[in-house]
């Protein structure tokens, strides 16, 4: 039996997966045999094909003259894929390997579809109880898809949605119901991840957003210089703010505000700041000192307790250096001794019951201490026995660590949630282990007005509620109307507080701007407006300690 393209071999197999070279490396033999084939589907099977197009002779495409496939100008069909019934597409679409497209399909032009997605545009009857589904009738509403849309592998797209222009269908999605133009969509069932493109009325909270990070923007060098101060030995000093001691956490901040823009922080080359935050670090023990001498800055020696030794300059150092593509010069030793016995003893004395931030603070900086050691120096931190611990000692009843107290109420299992999700469950993309609960908690707390009136509001009890909200509706969507009015009732105020060249205070409406204050509120004003869903507004998104991204992902799949 004659083959219809050409003999079998590497040419044939190269050319039905990835059609696309078929157009400038087949010559006139194998050209004439894709002719030969296409002309052949034209008259078994009724397709219309356009100029310049390639049909893999393994595809499956059978109908019948007026009721079957037609493909506009160059457009594509690769391996294995199978298409029948009537589906109608415009010029330079292409249907990638193993795609099924059945029953009724109608769309524009440009379309790409990818690798083993199913488009289905019938549907069984099912209506009748007393019949065997495979009996009844078949319905069909069709699939209507708009122009320049790229579907991703192994989407399913139910019978009836109607596909807007110039969408995205992510990897996976299942689509169940219509698809705007401009979205890009995914999840099963589909819902809408972000807009690549939106009308904006200049009153809305997006044009807010928009207008106030180009405002950030265009400041950030002045803001940023307003907290240098320059010495006869060491240079250029960053310092929270003006008088305040010598500190790591202001180098780190400028970095990451820096950072947060696509830039540098000024004062210092991107190397001149990897070679002074890396001589922060203690080589012996792996540890960030905290004041620092103004001389001798890499000179500071921490203390000897390797359980209680300054792990949050260790993080927000080992942070701001990946900031600047690089890391800690050493691995964080006292991090690595601590063994899973002493683990597992060090979490059960930590102060649950009257302190739940400390002991949040001690396994976020833990956490994030033995991050580095893995992704750099190749450590095997105890992650398994670490979330092992967490999961069994979550309250089932609060979805929090530790308990509130009669003073301070819910603050401190809050905001100890906050610090240990963070360093563990956020940045180690493990799920949490009961977030609606979470959430009804954190909501009881965030409507305490002795922390929450608006005038007293500072960057650590804001960025406590927030965060864990965002993160918890990574997991799930409850409560979702009462998370974002509480989000919108006060990300417009907040945006107010802004000081031109200045930034933000760490206690909102004091207006003594800090540093600190600036890292801080920058972030929380994405979380919030990521909750909202137009965080893409902003034009900038957190680095650094409050990044968004889960590096750790692949060190928990490895541990468990």
């Amino acid at each position: 039996m004659e083959i219809p393209l050409w003999t079998t071999g590497y040419r044939q197999q190269r050319f039905e997966h990835a059609p696309w070279y078929f157009k400038h490396e087949a010559d006139a033999k194998e050209k004439a045999g894709q002719k030969r084939h296409q002309g052949e589907l034209t008259k078994m099977a009724g397709v219309e094909l356009g100029e310049d197009c390639f049909v893999a002779p393994s595809a499956s495409i059978t109908g019948k003259p007026g009721a079957s496939f037609k493909l506009g100008a160059h457009g594509f069909v690769a391996a294995h894929a199978y298409v029948t019934g009537e589906v109608h597409l415009g010029n330079y679409c292409t249907i990638n390997p193993f795609a099924t497209l059945r029953g009724v399909i109608r769309g524009g032009d440009g379309i790409r579809i990818g690798a083993y997605a199913c488009l289905t545009g019938f549907n069984h009857g099912f209506s009748d109880t007393e019949r065997p589904i495979w009996q009844q009738p078949h319905t069909s509403k069709g699939i209507v898809l708009g122009d320049d849309i790229w579907i991703g592998a192994h989407v399913m797209i139910v019978d009836g949605v109607r596909v807007g222009s110039h969408s995205i269908l992510a990897a996976g999605a299942v689509v169940t119901k219509d698809v705007p133009e401009y979205a890009i969509m995914g999840g099963n069932p589909a819902r809408v991840i972000r807009m690549r493109k939106r009308s904006v009325p200049s009153g809305s909270l997006e044009a807010k957003l928009e207008r106030f990070g180009q405002k950030v923007g265009e400041q950030l060098d002045d803001v940023l210089k307003a907290y240098q101060a320059k010495t006869r030995t060491t240079g250029v000093l960053y310092l929270n703010q003006k008088g305040e001691k010598k500190r790591v956490r202001p180098w780190c901040d400028a970095v990451e505000v820096a950072a947060m823009f696509g830039r540098v922080a000024p004062g210092y080359t991107a190397a001149e700041w990897v070679t002074r935050l890396r001589d922060f670090q203690d080589r012996e023990t792996g540890v960030v000192p905290e004041h620092i001498p103004e001389d001798r800055l890499h000179e500071a020696k921490p203390p000897a307790n390797p359980d209680d030794t300054w792990y949050y300059n260790t993080m927000a150092v080992g942070y701001a250096l990946e900031c600047l593509g690089s890391n800690l010069a050493h691995p964080v030793a006292t991090a690595a001794d601590i063994t899973k016995l002493r683990l597992r003893r060090k979490l059960a004395s930590l102060p649950w019951a009257e302190l739940a931030w400390h002991a949040g603070d001690w396994i976020d900086c833990y956490a994030s201490s033995v991050l580095p050691n893995a992704r750099y120096f190749g450590h095997r931190p105890p992650l398994k026995e670490l979330f092992a611990w967490l999961d069994k000692r979550c309250d089932p009843m609060t979805g929090l660590w530790g308990s509130p107290t009669e003073k301070t109420r819910w603050q401190q299992p809050v905001n100890g949630f906050y610090r240990l999700t963070r360093g563990t469950y956020a940045q180690y993309g493990r799920p949490l282990p009961y977030p609606e609960k979470a959430i009804d908690t954190i909501l009881t707390h965030a409507t305490d007005t002795a922390f929450f009136n608006g005038k007293t509001d500072d960057a650590c009890h804001v960025l406590d509620v927030v965060h864990p909200l965002w993160l918890c509706r990574k997991q799930t969507v409850h409560r979702r109307d009462e998370i974002e009015a509480w989000v919108a009732k006060r990300l417009p105020k907040v945006l107010a507080h802004w000081q031109t060249r200045r930034g933000f205070d760490f206690v909102v409406a004091r207006h003594e701007p800090s540093l600190q204050g600036t890292e801080m509120w920058l972030s929380i004003i994405y979380l919030m407006a990521d909750l909202l869903g137009c965080s893409d507004s902003l034009g900038y998104r957190p680095r650094g300690v409050h990044r968004t991204e889960v590096p750790g992902r692949r060190l928990v799949a490895a541990a468990s």
